[in-house]
């Protein structure tokens, strides 16, 4: 069942050794979350303390390589190893390539420089690979000063969201490999069949009032939700436009990513492999008589027992990791 033909191959330090070790395994788990821009591999091995097979060199510096169906999902170093003198169970964690830039900080001025630009030259800066960044057209200025490299991606890809409505989220290929995608308003992958469905709703972060002023304090706009405040009372936030520029698109933003808010936590079974973190999603449940259009805020893809299981968090409304960082030029 090709569904569940996974492969796991440790790389030992220095890239000194290449083993296949997928028929030590008891179970893997190849998750990602908006939050946090590198995927996370757990595993638990079970190796033989009778001397019946050579045991993995899980030392410092190693690491895995899981693919499945022939394609690679993760690559990333091994940072926690636990083993137990009373069983035979070693318990593995790993992270992708996204750890050196949540582990790096930088020190960056960019000016009239857009996002797609200036993260090449930050990847660039610190040997980190890149593939395909979502053009936005936007140029930023924005300094940073001590700023960890995914936050600086984050904040960067949210100002540019900020001016034309899109969301992007930045993420890292199976190869290690960083790409930044614009999420998508329509969805390709349709979900019919659920394992079990909870549905959350939450108006805790609601705003239903953008207040447009100047520089100067003077009112320009005013951008609003009239059926939400008939039902709420109003909730105002308040944007600073500067000279030049049209705040209209933002507070328009403003007011889709802080409505009600809902949120499900879905289980599946033989979930698709596209079904990550960032994908768009129709569910048309017929259980629990939830559809809609949804992206995937987090995913937990899980191989246990010769099942592939998966538990997703989805979100109703289209919102990237918001992130601000650094300061005005």
């Amino acid at each position: 069942m090709a569904e569940f033909a996974y492969t796991l191959h440790l790389v030992e330090p220095y890239g000194k050794g290449f083993r296949d070790i997928t028929q030590l395994v008891q179970s893997v788990s190849w998750a990602g979350d908006t939050r946090q821009i590198a995927r996370e591999l757990t595993v638990s091995l079970v190796v033989p303390k009778d001397g019946s097979i050579d045991q993995p060199n899980l030392a410092e510096g190693s690491a895995l390589i899981f693919s499945v169906g022939g394609a690679k999902r993760f690559t990333g170093q091994i940072l926690t190893a636990t083993t137990n003198s009373q069983s035979s169970i070693v318990d593995l964690s790993a992270l992708d390539g996204g750890r050196f830039l949540v582990g790096n900080q930088g020190f960056y001025s960019f000016s009239n420089v857009t996002p797609e630009r200036a993260v090449a030259t930050i990847c660039n800066d610190f040997g980190i690979s890149i593939g395909n960044l979502a053009s936005t057209g936007i140029s930023i200025s924005r300094k940073f000063s001590g700023i960890t490299l995914d936050k600086i991606i984050f904040t960067l890809y949210t100002l540019a969201g900020e001016q034309n409505g899109k969301r992007y989220l930045p993420r890292i290929t199976g190869d290690s490999v960083l790409e930044v995608i614009e999420k998508k308003d329509t969805a390709s992958l349709i979900i019919q069949q659920t394992m079990s469905v909870v549905n959350t709703w939450d108006i805790e972060n609601l705003c239903n009032r953008v207040a447009i002023y100047s520089d100067t304090g003077g009112l320009l706009n005013v951008v609003e939700d009239t059926a939400s405040q008939a039902l709420h009372g109003q909730l105002q936030r308040v944007l600073t436009q500067r000279q030049g520029q049209d705040s209209y698109a933002e507070a328009q933003s403003i007011l889709e990513d802080y409505g009600r808010q809902q949120t499900l936590t879905v289980e599946l079974l033989t979930p698709p492999l596209e079904l990550v973190t960032g994908a768009a999603v129709m569910l048309q449940d017929t259980g629990s008589g939830v559809s809609g259009l949804f992206w995937v805020d987090s995913d937990t893809h899980t191989w246990k027992n010769k099942n592939h299981y998966g538990k997703f968090k989805l979100n109703f409304r289209n919102m990237m990791n918001e992130t601000s960082g650094g300061s005005e030029v």
